[in-house]
């Protein structure tokens, strides 16, 4: 048996959920229920690990723009700081 549900989604999702559907030739509900499958048979930790991965991977590209648009007040090599900040234990580390 095959009970249907009604769901909002935003619009770019959906967006998202229509062109993957398209690419593999499938329809919306299919991949819907694939998709709620896949999550639903992770475990817990693995769920969690996911998400910590996305985190990660979203931290990572802000560090790649972070300099963008900032004034820059030393143009020495960022290594070159660092290994000054290091010598000097400015970072408090005992």
């Amino acid at each position: 048996m095959t009970a249907k549900i009604t769901i909002s989604l935003p619009d770019e999702l959906l967006a998202q959920l229509d062109a993957e559907a398209y690419a593999l030739a499938t329809s919306r509900s299919q991949l819907v229920q694939e998709s709620v499958a896949t999550y639903l048979g992770k475990t817990h930790v693995e769920r969690d690990a996911d998400a910590r991965r996305e985190r990660i991977l979203g931290a990572i590209e802000k560090m790649r723009h972070f300099g963008e648009g900032r004034e820059i007040h030393d143009d020495r090599p960022s290594l070159e700081i660092l290994r000054e900040l290091r010598d000097n234990d400015d970072f408090g580390y005992e």
